[in-house]
């Protein structure tokens, strides 16, 4: 069966923007990336359900978010928003209410806009942070991801604050803080993926290389932390990047760079502690991200510094990673994502 898979980067060098490409999930196959849509700097990207690609840009001196239809052949933009100083460093779309979560790693905050059914961007309202961590590179708060809770939250890492923030979305003009977790000082929480059984939530803290286990309290949108375990061997020169779980909730994934990899953690059957399982090499430079097919049984890496990425085999039954053949070349990625 063939499974579209889009790609995209940076553009400082090689890169064009968005690159579409198809997977055999068959054999493990994919077909060349080819460029999709041309823009500047699309570090990362969302897709609705009727193919509306979410993308982050920039334009001149401006950074936003733009709209693109791809659901045929002929592609059409269909709304930007260059309002910004700089573009956002994470992107996510809640399909229940049509809001997309734009997460600005520089600007200190995250923004919420009302997605219309023609495609155009409504700005509903932003959340502001301050703080700072121990770390050189936490001189501020520094949001790098804005999503969902499984009950509809808006949940927020800030990487400069050690901080994570849970709001309601009942007026999402009006989001309403609930919770504020203070990770490990100097971790960095970066990015994070909830149990689809369990009420556990796994984060991936970048400057620490440690993945946070943490129980969720949908009533009170609380967190608690129950373990931690590392990604990389030497914590101290590595930094973690994006992590997946499987679809049975069985298996966690989380990249490094530095070290390179990809590490396979299996998951407690109560969903409340982590075991290393295996560290798979990208053979190349710098994971970024990756992501999982929508069979379960590959993954693709990025490894944006090397301008490849890594496909491999998943065994769905042990979580084990087996590399597939030579790495294929794809410029400056920074963001893997199956449609």
């Amino acid at each position: 069966m063939l499974e579209r898979v889009l790609f995209s980067g940076y553009t400082k060098n090689a890169g064009k923007g968005v690159y579409s490409a198809q997977l055999n999930s068959d054999n493990g196959e994919l077909t060349t990336p080819k460029p999709l849509v041309e823009l500047d700097g699309p570090t990362y990207i969302d897709v609705t359900n009727d193919m509306k690609l979410i993308a982050l840009a920039k334009k001149g001196d401006r950074g936003g978010i733009v709209v693109y239809d791809i659901s045929t052949d002929t592609l059409k933009m269909l709304d930007e928003d260059f309002s910004e100083e700089t573009s956002p460093s994470y992107v996510k779309f809640d399909a229940s209410r049509n809001l997309i979560f734009s997460a600005y790693f520089h600007l200190s905050k995250v923004k919420i806009d009302h997605l219309t059914a023609d495609g155009k961007i409504e700005h509903y309202s932003e959340v502001k942070f301050e703080g700072h961590g121990p770390r050189v590179e936490q001189d501020q708060s520094k949001p790098h991801f804005s999503a969902l809770t499984p009950d509809g939250k808006l949940i927020i890492c800030d990487y400069g604050a050690d901080r994570i923030y849970i709001y309601s979305l009942d007026d999402p003009k009006q989001p309403k803080l609930m919770n504020n977790y203070i990770a490990p000082s100097g971790y960095a929480p970066r990015h994070l993926v909830f149990n689809p059984t369990k009420s556990y939530v796994y984060v991936a803290c970048e400057l620490s290389s440690k993945v946070l286990v943490m129980k969720y309290d949908g009533e009170t949108a609380g967190l608690t932390l129950v373990d931690e375990v590392s990604a990389a061997k030497d914590e101290q020169k590595n930094t973690t990047a994006a992590i997946r779980i499987s679809k049975d909730g069985k298996f966690l994934y989380a990249s490094t760079r530095g070290a390179d990899t990809i590490a396979a953690f299996t998951v407690d059957p109560n969903g409340d502690r982590l075991k290393k399982l295996d560290t798979a090499s990208t053979k190349g430079n710098g994971p970024r991200d990756f992501d999982i097919d929508p069979s379960d049984k590959y993954l693709i890496a990025a490894n944006q510094d090397s301008n490849d990425m890594a496909i491999f085999k998943r065994n769905v039954n042990k979580g084990i990673l087996t590399k597939l053949g030579n790495n294929i070349s794809i410029p400056e990625c920074t963001c893997v994502h199956f449609i």
